[in-house]
């Protein structure tokens, strides 16, 4: 796919950060990344602003998630539960119809993502600068669908009833942040953070299900793409990536400094991918200590080594560098400040060292 600007190694993150100042947060990014900005989740401003948190709001609003201090959980036994879901079902229709007030449903409470609600201030009071792009995220399927559970304390993921209104959550969630980020005249880019994909073939997992995964992201991508969005998915741990490949998505976000290996054992299907149009988020920047002992040298140099083993491969050169974004290798939301903004700076550096020597 065509994003419609020149993208070839741009730099961009992947969501979390380790501040508490939503404004400090958006200045932070729309400075660093100012060529593909993303709103900043902020864990450390409280438990609401947690991966999981961010994205219930609606299910605790209809009454299909029970609240017990810290606890959250999908209660099945609940006498109420099926005019709750019923009720849920009828705004997700109106949404999925074009009712703009039903999709605002889904929007995130206001203390939950403080980073996104600041972003689109910040945009709206001072304009997009130089942006050529802005990138939102929302969590995956998989890893919200491990994370909560029903009341027998069973993943949610395997409740084929809470599995689809997870589903319609999330998509509707991808849409709305699409449909907002757009009005402010760029592209937009939704990535899907679902490190819990890694689970797809491992023994410990085995009823999931590899078809029927690729057909649930098909299902939270279509709504995103209805609404004029590329969809990303971001991943950061070995996995299947045959189920990214043959999915409807734009982009994979890899760990490419620890998990190149995994990736580039499925050559072919890569290869396939890219020549589709598919694009590289290379994670080539460690989200952890072992940044000290790197640079924008070695990394740019490491990130050579690995474009070349995958033309080796028999990928096209080109088309890897056309068809590729730097990245760090996950969020920062659990480093220290000093680690997060040596992960932002040498981004930036590989970037540009990829966009003039390669």
């Amino acid at each position: 796919m065509n994003l419609g600007f020149d993208y070839s190694g741009l730099p961009t993150g992947i969501g979390s950060l380790p501040l508490t100042d939503p404004r400090e947060a958006t200045e932070f990014i729309m400075k660093k990344f100012a060529d593909i900005p993303h709103w900043a989740q902020l864990p450390r401003a409280g438990e609401q602003e947690g991966f999981i948190n961010q994205f219930i709001g609606p299910l605790t609003k209809v009454g299909l998630i029970s609240v017990h201090g810290a606890k959250y959980y999908f209660n099945t036994d609940d006498q109420d539960w099926a005019a709750r879901l019923g009720e849920f079902y009828a705004i997700y229709l109106a949404a999925a119809e074009g009712d703009d007030k039903a999709l605002q449903y889904f929007a995130f409470p206001p203390d939950s993502a403080k980073g996104y609600y600041d972003f689109r201030k910040y945009l709206t009071e001072k304009g997009t600068g130089s942006a050529r792009c802005l990138k939102g995220q929302i969590s995956g399927l998989l890893s919200v669908g491990f994370a909560l559970t029903d009341q027998n304390r069973r993943a949610a993921y395997y409740d084929p009833q809470i599995r689809d209104v997870l589903i319609k959550v999330l998509s509707m969630q991808g849409k709305l942040q699409a449909r907002e980020l757009a009005e402010f005249g760029l592209p937009v880019i939704i990535f899907v953070d679902d490190p819990g994909l890694y689970a797809c073939g491992m023994s410990t997992h085995v009823t999931l299900k590899r078809e029927e995964i690729i057909d649930e992201l098909n299902a939270i991508f279509e709504q995103i793409h209805s609404a004029g969005a590329a969809v990303g998915v971001h991943s950061c741990a070995g996995m299947d990536w045959t189920i990214l490949m043959e999915s409807n998505l734009e982009i994979i976000s890899f760990d490419a400094y620890e998990y190149f290996v995994s990736l580039a054992s499925y050559s072919s299907e890569l290869k396939q991918y890219m020549d589709r149009g598919g694009i590289l988020a290379w994670g080539i920047v460690p989200t952890s200590e072992k940044l000290y002992q790197e640079s924008a040298e070695t990394l740019a140099s490491l990130l050579g080594e690995r474009l070349q083993a995958l033309e080796g491969k028999g990928l096209d050169r080109d088309i890897l560098l056309r068809q590729s974004l730097i990245t760090p290798s996950c969020g920062t939301g659990l480093l220290t400040e000093e680690l997060a903004n040596k992960v932002y700076d040498i981004t930036v550096q590989v970037s540009e060292k990829f966009r003039k020597g390669f």
